[in-house]
Parts: structure tokens; sequence; C-alpha cells
């Protein structure tokens, strides 16, 4: 073997060194990155088993405030019918509609056979009546007296299944510290004539013509035969302070602390706030806090505690 195949051959040895040392420390990398990767996998499996209980449980926890907040139903916007107020004879644009009416057993105000969180039945108490549902043809309700001390000498009747309930509730508002004054209740269909009637003539001496009047006075006063009053189970009510100092009922009766007491317990006798901010297009009447409607004790705190009107009560 000469000098030159010598050669070769050591250089040949030591490339074959030099692919063994780069295969050696290719496979130690390939094995530590694998080693990592399992490491990292473990390590996350055991976190997820140590904090998975905490996890579940914020969870429950927001769905909990979720499910109070539904009984939140305070509104902040404004109303958005023209006109701020309304007269204490027109805050009639009320309504109450078609349902069975013929049932005469009164509800027990004490007593509750719903589970929490079901929708009662509906009931005479519950009838709607608003623009798109007039009251049954023909229909009046026994009605009587009013047994409270702040009463105004007109409209003081209520239906009597549910005036004892409206009684219990303006006399433990006083026993509270808070006084309150009966504006209107029960109003005959004729009487809601004559209202309605004087308020279109009211828009006709101001020049608008027949048809325009009647549109712009059916803002303001209900149409004969879709007013609440009707009914006997609505009642408009106030502070006796606040009613001395101000001739029409008006939006900023919700800035006392009266209407907040009536607010967080009407549902306790059977009472919702009928007219609430934001839901004008649902109702089809503006605002009206001091209009309150008898519904039962059950369809009141299912209505109040889910932020929803009778229109959709009645609708589910």
């Amino acid at each position: 073997m000469d000098r030159k195949q010598a050669d070769r051959l050591r250089e040949e040895k030591r490339k074959l060194r030099r692919r063994k040392k780069i295969k050696g420390y290719t496979l130690m990398v390939l094995c530590a990155v694998i080693i990592i990767a399992l490491i990292v996998f473990a390590v996350k499996g055991v976190i997820g088993l140590v904090t998975g209980d905490e996890i579940g449980s914020d969870t429950a926890g927001s769905e909990t405030v979720n499910s109070e907040s539904i009984g939140d139903t305070s509104s902040d916007s404004e109303n958005i019918s023209s006109g701020g107020e309304v007269s204490s004879e027109e805050n009639s644009e009320e309504p109450v509609s078609g349902e069975d009416s013929s049932s005469t057993e009164p509800e027990n105000s004490n007593a509750s056979t719903t589970p929490a969180g079901e929708k009662p039945e509906a009931s005479w108490s519950t009838m709607l009546v608003n623009q798109w549902s007039y009251m049954p043809e023909g229909y009046v309700p026994e009605v009587r007296p009013v047994v409270y001390e702040g009463v105004s000498p007109l409209n003081n009747q209520f239906d009597v299944r549910a005036a004892e309930a409206l009684e219990q509730m303006l006399a433990d508002a006083r026993a509270a510290g808070y006084n309150m004054y009966l504006v209107s209740a029960y109003r005959s269909h004729d009487y809601q004539v004559n209202l309605f009637n004087r308020k279109v003539n009211e828009y006709k001496a101001l020049g608008y013509d027949d048809t325009e009047a009647y549109n712009q006075a059916s803002q303001w006063v209900a149409i004969p035969g879709t007013s609440e009053h009707c009914t006997g189970l609505a009642a408009d009510i106030v502070s006796s302070t606040w009613y001395n100092h101000n001739s029409d009922l008006t939006h900023d009766f919700e800035e006392t602390e009266h209407f907040d007491w009536l607010y967080s317990h009407c549902a306790d006798y059977g009472f919702i706030l009928r007219y609430p901010k934001n839901r004008e297009a649902t109702t089809g009447i503006t605002y009206e806090p001091w209009h309150y409607r008898y519904v039962g004790v059950e369809a009141a705190k299912y209505i109040m505690e889910n932020n929803i009107t009778l229109e959709e009560f009645c609708a589910e």
C-alpha cells in the first residue's frame, strides 16, 4: 500500500468516526426532547387534577350570580313616549287581555303551590287587557270600596277577590313609615268612554282633525275596552305627601322612597309594576311608576323576578 492509499484510508476512518459521533449526538438530543415533552404533559395532567374542582366551583358560582340577577328588575332608561306627564285622570292607557274571567275562587296570598322558578298557571287574575286584546264584551267585575284612610273619593273600588290584598299592602306600607295614596282603582266602561272623549276633544280644540285627535288621545288615555282600570285589578298609587304637592301623576314619583318600597314589596301581595321602563313596545303604554296590577302572588313573583311583562307572561 503506497502513501496515498494509506492517507485516503485514514481520512475515510476519520469521516466514519465523525458520522458516528454526529449520529450519537442526534440520538441524545432526540431522547432529551422526548423526555422533556413527557415531563411537560405529566405536569399539565397533575395541574388539571389538582385545580379541576376549583374551576368547577367558580363556574357554578357564576351561574348562581346570573340566576339571582334575573330578579333585579330595575330600569334606568328614559320613557319613549312624548310628554313626560299624565293627568291623574288620564293614566288609564292600560291593558288587560282576554283570559277566562269566569273563575271566582280567590287566591291565598300566603300560599305558594308552584315550584320555585316554574311558571304558575294563568287564572282570572292574569287576564290580559291592552290595545291588542280588548276586555270581554259586557265584562263587569264585582267590586267593593277599598278600606284605607288615604283613598281618593273617586274610583276607589277594587275587585272583591283582590281588594283585601290591596288593603294589606297599603296598611303594611303605612306601618313601615310610607303613607300611600290610592289615586284611582276601578273605572267603569262609561267612565273610560267619557275620559277618552274628553281627551279627544282637547286635541280637536288645538286644531287636530278627528283622526289625528283620536290617535293623539290614545297615547295618553286608554281606548275604551283596553283599560286595565276597567278590570277592577289596577291601582294608581303614590305617596300622600307627593300627591299633595303634584297635581298630575308624573315619572319623578320613581325618585321617592315610597316608590322604592312599592317596587320591592308589591309582589308579596300579588301586584306587579305593570308598565316598566323600556317595555313600551311590549305593553303599548308609556312608563308608569304609579300603576300596579294585581295578578296573584305566584304570578307576581314570577313576573317581577324574571323581569318580564304581563304580555310576555301570557305569551309563554
